[in-house]
């Protein structure tokens, strides 16, 4: 019997968007000046976000698009009806908002053009009309905001360390696994995947993206810990690793069984060697060019997993202080 892991973070979605919407019919429903429940809750839909950050660009994006695609089509329906009408609304707001830099609410403006000019009695649209219908969005903009802050909030420093340490697990296992290998001990381990390795890098480095534009204070903590060194490194290792990986499997294919006691030793990241330099005994079945990139790569790969490893004592050891 199969039984289908279920996605917390969907059903944290799902919880928020539900919630936002069960508490906007609620004040569509008790205030009777939301006439057009559609709009509020079309605005939960748009603007409900699995990352909060998204959440703030959707809203934004949201109440730009309504107020702009509706002046435009108030202005263009006293001239041009049905159709013909939409085409020329958009022909007019599509690049309006791409002028003005409001490019996240082209989706909603042309919603709401197509909207405005489909429904009956359309042609009795006027500013009253357009007004109501902003604050009908803006309703359901602010219970998608309160609800995304309340229920579950993002803490992007938290989930850099997680995709960090998960990372550095990885890494430790991955070397423990051809350490044994070259023991003898087990077989080669399977080839790497590196897409979760680029995928968690580059999360993490879009967090930071994000920590960077919210003010002075979050640039501080980013400091602090430490997370531009850190990814430096992991821009380096990243490449190391894959090219270390590749170059073991490649010779574990040639020369079977391939074992390399110099490597073994190293290999355990928590050994402390300091700089030493990885060197291929002579009377080993490579061949000589075989031993110098061997060396090459393995001393660079090496070196740099543990000046990451220390980093990540280091910060680690400040943080208790």
């Amino acid at each position: 019997m199969n039984i289908t892991k279920i996605d917390s973070n969907l059903t944290k979605q799902s919880l928020r968007l539900g919630l936002s919407i069960f508490i906007t019919c609620a004040i569509a429903q008790h205030f009777d000046r939301i006439s057009f429940v559609f709009y509020p809750l079309l605005a939960v839909i748009l603007v409900v976000d699995d990352q909060d950050e998204n959440t703030l660009q959707a809203a934004r994006g949201r109440i730009l698009g309504t107020v702009s695609g509706g002046l435009v089509v108030f202005l263009v329906h006293t001239m041009l009806s049905g159709w013909i009408g939409i085409f020329i609304s958009l022909l007019i707001t599509v690049p309006l908002l791409r002028l003005l830099g409001w490019g996240s609410g082209l989706s909603t403006a042309v919603v709401i053009t197509v909207i405005f000019l489909s429904v009956h009695g359309y042609t009795k649209l006027n500013w009253y009309y357009i007004l109501n219908r902003s604050i009908d969005t803006l309703v359901g903009i602010l219970v998608a905001i309160v609800i995304s802050r309340l229920l579950w909030p993002k803490n992007r420093l938290m989930r850099m360390e997680e995709l960090h340490q998960k990372l550095l697990h990885s890494l430790s296992t991955r070397m423990h696994q051809h350490s044994q290998s070259l023991q003898g001990l087990t077989s080669s381990p399977p080839p790497l995947q590196p897409g979760s390795i680029t995928k968690d890098l580059l999360e993490i480095q879009r967090l930071i993206n994000i920590e960077e534009q919210l003010g002075a204070k979050h640039m501080k903590q980013l400091s602090r810990l430490r997370w531009q060194q850190r990814m430096s490194l992991w821009r380096s290792l990243h490449a190391q690793w894959i090219l270390m990986e590749r170059l073991l499997d490649a010779l574990a294919l040639k020369h079977q069984p391939l074992q390399l006691p110099e490597l073994t030793d190293q290999l355990d990241i928590s050994n402390d060697l300091g700089w030493k330099r990885l060197q291929i005994d002579s009377n080993s079945r490579l061949s000589l060019s075989q031993r110098i990139l061997l060396e090459e790569e393995g001393t660079r790969f090496l070196r740099i997993a543990r000046s990451q490893k220390k980093l990540d004592f280091a910060i680690k050891q400040n943080s208790f202080e």
